[in-house]
């Protein structure tokens, strides 16, 4: 090993809940300012995981959990140790030599649970979560699935069985394209060749696209039509605060601090960019109208110092799970509410929290606004054509493009 590199192993509790509340135990290794996990075979609640730590630990079943996971942990300092250079590929080679994959008859589970692992530290909890959800649902169709049995009979066949739990067009699409990731996997890991891929032969349903914008006229009834009902006017006011601030994905609204507020501007990073390469995020930047000024006001957190939440969606703590799930729950009720609002306007289930994107989009193009303004503003990531007009964009025009959203 060359003279400056550091390699380390620890153990850690992986967030990707299993069964019964258990969470696997995996180690993470880091090398030259890289990282990968591996899993252990032990899994652990939250609880036994903050006692197994203690050196005075006295439950017995505890004690050989952890004698396993000092054992993997040995195991792979070992399987480092032999190495003259270390590369991850040479260690996965080295520790897992004795228990190779048949990969002649690789299973959809082992495959999409290695691609799973190749993905954790590039996945939000929300994708890992879906890809679960597929894994499930694929293993009650066919338990016992190989990739090589992936074909497109099959798909069509697994396409039918989702159509028979009255999944939606839309769902059944996001469940195959999961398994088409899993099989692009196989193919760069030469568990299946290129001219055995199914999806040659198959296409996903895409559900018929529909508009999710609001026309001028409705989008200033939704923002200003009044009720008595506490729930339903939060509902009216996270949207307008959604709408108002560049289309904001609700989960960025819940993670909002105060100390993404410069002034009169906020200035944050979508979290669905969070992840990709530092070079290609882009900074969004929205001025703050008055109304939003009283919607902070509203049902902002009281207290304001710059690490509080600006509204209290999320509290402190949280593990990312738990996190995704309240967000998930906070789209939920808000959508529930705006479906109160929207029946008493005889509107029927026409707006969810995410016409308010669609709709700030959609009247920016209307009113003229230069479409690099618009995909700068919401925050999209590979617009590179339109990359040479976002430095022209100031504060000021910022501001003055704002003034639009409210001038319906």
């Amino acid at each position: 090993m060359s003279k400056g590199n550091v390699l380390s192993y620890f153990p850690i509790l992986e967030n990707r809940t299993k069964k019964n509340g258990l969470f696997p135990v995996c180690l993470v290794i880091y090398f030259n300012g890289a990282k990968r996990r591996y899993r252990t075979n032990v899994d652990l609640t939250e609880d036994q995981w903050k006692k197994i730590k203690s050196p005075k630990l006295r439950d017995e079943k505890l004690k050989e959990k952890r004698s396993e996971i000092q054992s993997f942990v040995r195991k792979a300092e070992n399987a480092g140790k032999k190495l003259q250079e270390f590369t991850f590929e040479a260690f996965e080679e080295e520790f897992f030599k004795k228990k190779k994959i048949n990969t002649v008859d690789i299973s959809f589970k082992d495959c999409a649970r290695e691609f799973m692992d190749e993905k954790a530290n590039e996945w939000s909890v929300k994708t890992t979560i879906m890809y679960e959800t597929i894994l499930a649902s694929v293993g009650k169709f066919q338990s016992s699935l190989k990739m090589k049995g992936i074909t497109p009979d099959f798909l069509r066949h697994y396409e039918n069985h989702l159509a028979s739990e009255n999944k939606s067009i839309s769902t059944i699409g996001i469940y195959l394209r999961q398994v088409r990731a899993v099989c692009n996997y196989a193919i760069k890991m030469k568990y299946i060749t290129r001219e055995k891929y199914p999806f040659s032969n198959y296409t996903v349903p895409a559900a018929q696209k529909n508009k999710r914008a609001l026309s001028n006229d409705e989008i200033k009834t939704l923002i200003e039509y009044k009720t008595e009902k506490p729930e339903e006017q939060k509902a009216i006011d996270f949207w307008t605060f959604s709408y108002l601030g560049n289309g904001m994905n609700f989960k960025d609204i819940a993670i909002l601090r105060y100390s993404n507020i410069l002034g009169d501007n906020i200035r944050f990073y979508r979290s669905k960019t969070k992840k990709t390469n530092k070079g290609e995020q882009k900074e969004i930047n929205i001025y703050i109208l008055p109304r939003m000024l009283e919607i902070i006001k509203r049902w902002g957190n009281p207290n304001k110092t710059g690490k509080e939440y600006i509204f209290p969606v999320l509290q402190e703590g949280m593990s990312p799970r738990v996190e995704n799930a309240v967000i998930e729950q906070f789209i939920k009720t808000t959508n529930k509410y705006l479906k109160h609002v929207t029946n008493a306007l005889e509107w029927g289930d026409k707006v969810t929290t995410y016409y308010a994107r669609h709709s700030f989009a959609t009247r920016l193009k209307r009113a003229g606004v230069p479409i690099a303004y618009i995909s700068d503003s919401l925050g999209h990531v590979n617009i590179s054509t339109t990359e040479n007009y976002l430095s022209s964009f100031t504060d000021e025009t910022v501001k003055s493009n704002a003034g639009l959203l409210l001038d319906l």
